[in-house]
């Protein structure tokens, strides 16, 4: 039973000793070396599912948040699969260039659907922090901008190779670890100045 790359990188990410850092170059931060953790995770892409040594998940709860400086600007996406035993089975963050909020929270549904779905999973519990984008795939409100509306049937036909979903709206503050990552990939871009 070997460790895995993500477990490796986990275990190093651990290990740093974050004074001695500091005392080197003030601007590491534990936020910075955790963004670049995620960024490494997210190179390893399926290769992270394919070294888990245990049985696939089937079930899992899926936070996911897009975050755009500016409306356009600067966007990131933020995804964190867990467990049903609410452990972390992976989390991601990516930028994706310049958009707007509202298609930056469409692309981090769709690609949290994505790995959940390549990881095996028949049954998603999602939560986002976009109360527009929840109500229009929950079919509360129509999907009326052109922009969206491709991303809209992307994302309803992912979620009908599903078993089971459902989809709920939760604050900000709930959903801070999807958040952060989605911001920590827009700083990730050179001379960002947000």
């Amino acid at each position: 039973m070997g460790t895995t790359d993500l477990e490796v990188l986990e275990l190093v990410f651990l290990s740093v000793d974050m004074e001695t850092l500091r005392a080197k170059d003030p601007s590491i931060t534990g936020e910075r070396l955790r963004g670049l953790l995620d960024c490494l995770k997210g190179k390893l892409g399926s290769d992270v599912a394919s070294t888990s040594d245990g049985p696939p998940t089937e079930e899992v709860v899926l936070y996911v948040d897009g975050a755009a400086r500016g409306n356009p600007g600067k966007a990131g996406i933020g995804v964190v699969l867990r467990d049903k035993r609410d452990k972390v089975i992976e989390e991601a963050g990516q930028y994706i260039g310049e958009t707007t909020n509202n298609v930056a929270e469409y692309r981090a549904l769709l690609e949290g659907l994505k790995r959940s779905l390549a990881r095996g999973v028949k049954r998603v519990e999602i939560f986002s922090d976009s109360e527009l984008m929840v109500r229009q795939i929950n079919g509360k409100y129509r999907v009326k901008s052109q922009s969206l509306l491709h991303l809209y049937m992307e994302a309803m036909k992912l979620l009908s190779s599903l078993t089971h979903w459902k989809i709920a709206h939760i604050p900000r503050e709930r959903n801070s670890r999807a958040d952060a990552l989605a911001n920590m990939a827009i700083d990730s871009q050179k001379g960002n100045r947000g």
